[in-house]
């Protein structure tokens, strides 16, 4: 299993999975993206763990 690398937490693939859902809720859907914005880097970093 993965290991969240801000609290050394040890996440299943469910959590992981509900965390990556939640954080696809809160995007607002920008017509331009930008690499800068942090509700897509944290799904990235969620989705690299996967």
């Amino acid at each position: 299993m993965p290991t969240w690398k801000y609290t050394d937490k040890t996440v299943t693939k469910e959590e992981l999975e509900k965390s990556l859902e939640s954080v696809k809720g809160a995007c607002f859907a920008c017509e331009t993206h930008s690499d800068d914005c942090p509700i897509a880097k944290l799904g990235g970093e969620i989705a690299s763990l996967m």
